[in-house]
């Protein structure tokens, strides 16, 4: 067995950020990923020449490694208006969000004991419009239940999110996928090896070994190194599927005990634009309550997330369709009959993150009291298993692709470091 070999469960950003930096150490390394693809969550898809992004779409705030990974690649980044309007009443009313949440959320006091947001809010002195700006907040980009979500989690969030100004937001204008492949060539050019298709099933191990076996286009395959990194979704995690041999009961009781959101994404692609870029647009009382224009092209994005994204996840594509066009003729199109908007429309775009078996849902939150858990689930095994993705980063900003880009790159740090 090759003694500077490692082995990487995962092909997503965190799998392929940590796989770069070790081949870049003349580690001997394969990334085993279960689909036919690289990126996990991240997916682009290029329709009439226009980036659709299926998955992870934005690049929040100043992450240094991962603004540096984009200026590698030679990818350019456009920046998104930071202007909200919110729909109520059948009026719009602009507002600068961000600073409301944040107020909001500062005020949880991380000295009390822990509690659901729920809980926090209630305590609190808000007029029903701040209450429930800040509760849709939560329910949309953390994918959470705000009745389960750690208020602990939310103010460190906040708190780590302000240092880095996640206020600013920007897309990769060729796709996020530009980087996924821009990963895939570095690692290849390194000697790194990529293989898709690769269903992994067990994990044998001990101090300084490990066998992974893996179903790989059919067939029973076995891949041995000194060291193997997990960066599996903690939806993956929670079935049980991979097994530990020797088990792992550690590992496993973080996974289930951190909570998995849902998110319901829809992209509307028209033959052609007639309206300016308009940010966000917030529709409290629609199915799908989050709206943004996209600079790349003639579409606007419909969001709906954990609870949310629950109550419409069975919907069928046609009526999802159906519905984002009667909210779209609310907020964009003056009332326009959805018949005339279906002329106008020319795609619509929607992957069911919940249905693919190799994710199981969007991204982790942290649950009241689990503050501790992405550290565990980190934390190396004897110096020869190790764990990334956006689940175990340790500053409470899971969900987020720079979150699992920086969890690969200290994942190979400890690799490197054993």
């Amino acid at each position: 067995m090759n003694t500077r070999a490692a082995v990487i469960i995962g092909g997503g950003i965190a799998g392929l950020a940590a796989a770069l930096e070790l081949a870049r150490h003349n580690i001997s390394t394969t990334v085993l990923e279960a689909k036919r693809r690289f990126g996990g969550r991240i997916q682009t898809i290029l329709h009439n020449g226009v980036p659709i992004e299926l998955g992870a779409e934005f690049v929040h705030g100043c992450s240094k490694p991962l603004l540096e990974a984009i200026q590698q690649a030679g990818l350019s980044t456009q920046t998104v208006p930071d202007t909200h309007r919110t729909l109520e009443d059948s009026k719009f009313h602009r507002e600068n969000s961000w600073k409301l949440i944040s107020d909001v959320i500062n005020r949880v006091d991380i000295h009390a004991p822990d509690c659901s947001m729920d809980a926090f809010l209630a305590g609190q002195s808000l007029d029903d419009h701040t209450r429930r700006l800040v509760k849709n907040f939560i329910t949309g980009f953390d994918a959470a239940h705000t009745d389960r979500i750690s208020a602990h989690a939310c103010r460190r969030a906040e708190y780590s999110g302000e240092r880095m100004h996640m206020d600013r937001q920007s897309r990769v204008a060729e796709g996020y996928s530009a980087l996924v492949d821009y990963f895939v060539r570095e690692i290849k050019a390194h000697g790194g090896h990529l293989v898709w298709r690769a269903k992994v099933r067990r994990i044998r191990w001990e101090k300084g070994k490990t066998e992974v076996l893996a179903k790989v286009a059919g067939r029973e395959k076995i891949y041995q190194a000194c060291a193997a990194l997990v960066t599996l979704p903690v939806g993956v995690l929670k079935t049980g599927d991979v097994k530990f041999e020797p088990s792992l009961p550690e590992k496993i009781e973080a996974a289930t005990g951190l909570e998995f959101g849902n998110v319901v994404k829809i992209i509307l692609q028209f033959k052609e634009k007639s309206w300016d870029d308009f940010g966000f647009i917030h529709v409290p009382d629609a199915p799908i309550p989050t709206w943004w224009s996209d600079a790349r092209g003639p579409i606007v994005t419909g969001w709906a997330g954990g609870t949310h994204a629950d109550a419409v996840l069975g919907y069928s594509t046609n009526r999802l369709c159906q519905t984002g066009l009667e909210i779209l003729s609310r907020i964009l199109f003056e009332g326009s009959p959805v018949s005339v908007l279906r002329r106008r429309l020319l795609a619509f775009h929607y992957y069911n993150w919940a249905r693919d078996p190799d994710i199981r849902g969007v991204y982790s939150y942290i649950p009241v009291n689990g503050m501790d858990l992405p550290k565990l689930l980190a934390a190396p095994v004897a110096g020869t298993l190790f764990f990334a993705g956006e689940a175990t980063v340790k500053d409470a900003q899971t969900g987020t692709v720079f979150g699992a880009l920086e969890s690969g790159l200290r994942a190979a740090r400890e690799i490197l470091g054993r």
